[in-house]
């Protein structure tokens, strides 16, 4: 059985963002990816989390499906803690890396390539406060 992780990124702020969109994608993702046969996992970053549960979580997936909202043109910051931590007690425990890539017999090797994850799949799906009409119009500044 294919297995995959689900990870909610929403961070709650009252009277302006309450999650119900990401919620609501990751529930379509989901139904979709038990459908298609996989074993779910699902991480909500804002009700908490253990580090080493995590790292447990990505080496065991075959896929890593990012559910985010985007403040200020980037995730919200409990997302990048979230990966701080997780990330970096993976490569401490030597368990998602070995290094770089890049060894001194040979320091041509790609930086970058060290990672132990191969072969994983990842997408990530955002959810934006922007109207559609905002995204492919070669007027609007920001997109």
């Amino acid at each position: 059985m294919k297995k995959a992780l689900l990870i909610n990124a929403h961070q709650f702020y009252e009277g302006i963002s309450s999650g119900s969109l990401n919620k609501a994608m990751l529930d379509l993702i989901r139904e979709g990816m038990e459908k298609r046969g996989y074993e779910v996992q699902k991480t909500d970053i804002e009700q908490g989390y253990d580090v080493d549960s995590e790292v447990q979580k990505h080496l065991w997936a075959d896929i890593i499906i990012l559910q985010s909202p985007v403040y200020w043109f980037g995730t919200p910051w409990i997302y990048k803690k979230y990966v701080d931590e997780v990330f970096t007690a993976g490569m401490i425990q030597g368990s998602f890396l070995d290094g770089d890539g890049r060894t001194r017999k040979d320091p041509t090797r790609q930086y970058g390539s060290g990672g132990k994850m191969h072969g994983k799949k990842y997408m990530i799906s955002l959810t934006w406060n922007a109207p559609k009409e905002a995204f492919g119009n070669a007027d609007q500044l920001l997109f």
